[in-house]
C-alpha cells in the first residue's frame, strides 16, 4: 500500500514547492535562497556542491533513525577535535545493549563494520561529519550543531522510558 518509489525518489510536498519542481526534486532546505550564496568552507574543498547544502530537514530526520547516528553525533559534538575511529566505536558499542545471542566482540564488530561501510559515509555526505579515512578519525562540523536539539529531545525521551 506504501509508495512503490524507492526511498531516494519520493519527496514530500514542501519539497516540490521549495523547488518549484512538480516532479519532485530532493535536497533543498528551508533556508536554499539564502545558502545558494554562501561559499565552501576550507574544509570541505574538493567535496561536490551537494555536500555544500545544509542538510534537509527529511534527511536528518532519516540520518537521526539510525541509533549509531545518534551515539556518533552525541558523541562527536562533546568532543574536541578529531576522535580516533577505535574510540568512537567504543562510544557506540558502549550506548547500546549487546544483543542476545551475540558477544561483546561479535557485537563491536558489527557496529565497526556498520560505521565504516554505512553511517559514517551517509553522515559525511550530509555534512554532519568529517570522516578521514586514511587518518581513520572522525570529527564535528559546524553542520553538526544543527542535529543537537534533536538529539537532546531523543536522549531525554529514551532516558524518560
Amino acid at each position: 500500500m506504501g509508495s512503490e518509489q524507492p526511498p531516494e525518489s519520493r519527496s514530500s510536498d514542501d519539497d516540490r514547492r521549495r523547488a518549484g519542481d512538480p516532479y519532485g526534486a530532493r535536497g533543498e532546505s528551508d533556508a536554499s535562497a539564502e545558502d545558494a550564496t554562501s561559499t565552501p568552507t576550507a574544509e570541505r574543498g574538493g567535496r561536490d556542491a551537494a555536500r555544500e547544502r545544509p542538510v534537509s530537514v527529511d534527511d536528518l530526520f532519516e540520518l537521526l533513525s539510525r541509533p549509531g547516528n545518534r551515539y556518533t553525533l552525541a558523541y562527536l559534538s562533546r568532543a574536541e577535535g578529531p576522535v580516533p575511529y577505535e574510540d568512537l566505536v567504543e562510544n557506540v558499542v558502549d550506548g547500546a545493549e549487546t544483543p542476545d545471542g551475540l558477544s561483546r566482540d561479535d557485537f563491536r564488530d558489527q557496529v565497526a563494520t556498520r560505521l565504516v561501510h554505512s553511517n559514517l559515509p551517509k553522515l559525511d555526505d550530509a555534512g554532519l561529519v568529517e570522516y578521514d579515512r586514511e587518518r581513520r578519525t572522525v570529527r564535528a562540523t559546524e553542520a553538526t550543531a544543527v542535529a543537537v536539539p534533536y538529539l537532546e529531545l531523543a536522549m531525554d525521551q529514551f532516558s524518560a522510558e
